[in-house]
């Protein structure tokens, strides 16, 4: 290929000359071509960024804050979205920014939107433990290597289990009636930010990722530094479709705007493209780049995009080893006063009081969704498997425990793609495991001996015993492992998709750095972490030269 030069633009032209239907480039290269703008695109971008590389950051959706472009706004307070109130969290999924921001494209939910998942959750906010990082990862990231990475996100993005001004906590009452039923039952008290290695029958106020009263995250910590520098570019409403490579050097990548029109961004020469796309997303990008296993590359193909040729295949375990948290839902009746806060009332102003607090930066909408976080873990085969509680309000007096079944699990699944261009999941990861099953039994079977002892008054609801309680399950949305990071090269019979140093295997400049290089799950909900790898992976890669 060659360009030919049109104005502002350049269009793509064959070695014979004919001109690529639909193609154009952008008369501009960079350093650095990060595709996704969630946590960890964001992140590794900004610190390339600020190490004067001149860099250009893609996301396929829009902003969900003033400050990026949205225009959804709160009628009681214009500067914000619902995506800023921490105290919204439970109602935007009731909004039509809920449609607007999650992909229609991907095996499982995953949100399209400039920062990700993160824009979206309920906040919660794990600093992982070290035993995360020392269990599956490689030499080179296990905790003490990764530590100064976690230290530089949370001097940023902290986190906080008190996020209102005045220092006080509201709407306690499914703490003090959860609190009290944990102490009893010889569970210890602790705060999940300073103590994060104590995941064994424990408990805690929740840490959101919250700042300054509002959703934090690396849109409002990160990309604020990275857009006063004027070597950073963010392009949003541009969807990713493959990378242009030649062998096994990427060129430029192609990409299809919000008007539907193909383009080609070009790399300056020893540029690096580095894909932060997502555990479902990223290997749709591998597969239309001829990346990944055969049967993949070829759906590509067929799917219309235009693949290398096939001596030019890289075959790599794209997609295979996906892991998710299941989650179980444990709905207990308790004799507590409190209940469910109205999301619709605080949405629309509507809750006076409340709309008030929050001017002040105090009160409920300070707060996120949960109560109380707990964490245990449980051995019935020789591993140990760890298990988060997120308990909210929701009902009168009814408290729901979202339980997820975290680090130590041993099932796995298979991503791959259909004929259309999306994801798909080709094999599930959930309970795949007999000792996975087992554990999980054993885990629910002792929470509801526990939670339905004659002492505690409390009664179970809508899943009553342990078969209903499994048959409860679904996703955790923390997606990981499907371009899973080791030292044994996928080309050569092993598991790994990129090595130590986040690149992947057979080409020279192509990285990744969000959860799909992750090789296990973390223990609790997976932001953190994410933003942890990212921190390290932008050192690992700008060092190398």
């Amino acid at each position: 290929m060659k360009l030919l030069q049109l104005g502002g633009f350049a269009t793509l032209v064959s070695a014979i000359g004919a001109v690529v239907p639909g193609s154009t480039s952008e008369n501009h290269t960079y350093d650095y071509i990060v595709v996704g703008g969630g946590p960890s695109g964001i992140i590794t971008a900004e610190r390339f960024a600020e190490a004067g590389k001149k860099v250009l950051l893609l996301e396929r959706g829009f902003g969900p804050t003033v400050a990026t472009g949205a225009n959804e706004t709160l009628a009681w307070d214009p500067s914000l979205t619902p995506i800023d109130v921490p105290g919204l969290s439970t109602a935007v999924g009731s909004t039509d920014l809920w449609e607007k921001y999650i992909c229609t494209d991907t095996a499982g939910q995953a949100a399209c939107v400039l920062g990700g998942g993160v824009t979206v959750n309920y906040m919660v906010f794990v600093h992982p433990p070290d035993r995360d990082f020392n269990d599956k990862w490689p030499q080179g990231w296990k905790w003490h290597n990764v530590k100064s990475a976690a230290d530089r996100l949370y001097e940023r993005n902290m986190g906080s289990t008190l996020p209102s001004q005045d220092g006080k906590r509201y709407d306690q009452g499914l703490y003090t009636v959860l609190s009290n039923f944990f102490h009893r039952i010889g569970w210890k008290s602790v705060d999940m930010l300073i103590q994060p290695n104590e995941k064994h029958r424990v408990y805690s106020y929740p840490a959101w990722n919250i700042k300054d009263t509002m959703r934090a995250g690396p849109v409002r910590t990160y990309l604020p530094l990275a857009q006063k520098l004027p070597n950073f570019r963010l392009r949003m409403g541009t969807k990713v479709q493959r990378l242009v490579r030649s062998g096994s050097q990427i060129t430029g990548i192609e990409v299809e705007t919000a008007s539907g029109h193909s383009e080609v961004i070009m790399l300056a020469p020893h540029g690096r493209v580095v894909l932060a796309a997502g555990a479902l997303s990223t290997p749709r990008l591998l597969f239309n780049s001829g990346i990944g296993p055969k049967k993949q590359i070829e759906t590509a193909q067929k799917s219309g995009v235009t693949v290398p040729p096939l001596h030019e295949w890289i075959n790599l375990p794209v997609g295979v080893g996906l892991k998710d948290h299941p989650i179980f839902s444990i709905v207990v009746q308790t004799n507590g006063t409190f209940e469910m806060p109205d999301p619709e009332s605080l949405l629309n102003g509507t809750d006076v009081g409340d709309v008030q607090l929050y001017r002040h930066k105090q009160g409920v909408l300070t707060q996120g969704k949960h109560r109380l976080i707990f964490f245990t873990s449980n051995n019935v085969d020789g591993q140990t498997r760890y298990y988060q509680g997120s308990c909210a309000p929701s009902g009168d007096g009814e408290l729901t425990i979202t339980a997820y079944m975290t680090h130590g699990l041993t099932s796995s699944g298979v991503v791959g793609l259909d004929m259309n261009g999306n994801t798909v999941m080709e094999k599930s990861p959930y309970l795949q495991t007999a000792g996975d099953r087992k554990a999980a039994s054993a885990f629910i079977q002792y929470m509801i001996d526990e939670i339905t002892a004659p002492s505690t008054g409390f009664q179970l609801k809508t899943y009553t015993n342990t078969s209903a309680i499994l048959g409860s399950l679904t996703s955790g949305i923390h997606w990981t492992t499907t371009a899973k990071m080791g030292t044994d090269d996928g080309r050569h019979n092993g598991s790994s998709v990129v090595d130590t140093n986040t690149k992947v295997y057979g080409t020279d400049n192509l990285y990744i750095v969000d959860g799909s290089i992750h090789p296990d799950l973390p223990t609790g909900n997976i932001q953190a972490a994410i933003m942890i790898v990212a921190e390290a992976a932008a050192a690992k890669i700008l060092a190398q030269n």
